[in-house]
């Protein structure tokens, strides 16, 4: 290689290298984000109690309590438990729509994974079959520390087995 070429060699990379310390760019940073963690899980209800105020029918601060089993397959073996809560924060009358705050912990092998969200549905009632709803994945432990995404619920024919899919990244 002759003197000049390896000189302009020379200073491309030198001027490569400043230029990238300058923008804080490295190969680390130019990698692709996370791809997204996909986790298909079957919840069946296990239990359902409802807390009320003490007011007629169905009133704000009326809370749904549920217990679920969760497997990885419809009537698999069971790996962990979801807890969720939903409690009445708004009533749409002209819609006769109950507005619900809805909290899930699901406690799984690896961790546990948290999710908040907001659901609207008839006044009074409970999920019925081809009910669908997503909510923020907002955090876990374990596996799931940091988690950032959505979980969507969809209750299947037997009215009683949600099919989660949980769409997630770890940050």
């Amino acid at each position: 290689m002759n003197t000049r070429a390896h000189s302009l060699r020379s200073i491309f990379i030198v001027v490569v290298a400043t230029l990238t310390m300058a923008t804080g760019m490295s190969t680390a940073n130019a990698a692709p984000k996370n791809k997204p963690n996909v986790l298909v899980l079957f919840v069946e209800n296990k239990g359902l109690a409802k807390v009320d105020s003490n007011e007629q029918g169905i009133d704000h601060g009326d809370l749904f309590h549920r217990e679920l089993a969760i497997a990885k397959r419809i009537n698999g073996p069971v790996i962990g438990v979801s807890y969720s809560q939903a409690e009445v924060i708004s009533h749409h009358a002209p819609t006769n729509i109950d507005v619900r705050r809805v909290l899930i912990q699901n406690v799984l092998p690896k961790g546990k994974m948290f999710i908040l969200g907001v659901t609207e549905i008839d006044l009074g009632s409970v999920p019925a079959p081809g009910w669908t709803d997503i909510y923020a994945i907002v955090g876990g432990t374990g596996s799931y520390a940091g988690a950032r995404g959505t979980l969507k619920l969809e209750l299947l024919a037997d009215g009683v087995t949600y099919k989660s899919t949980a769409t997630y990244t770890l940050n």
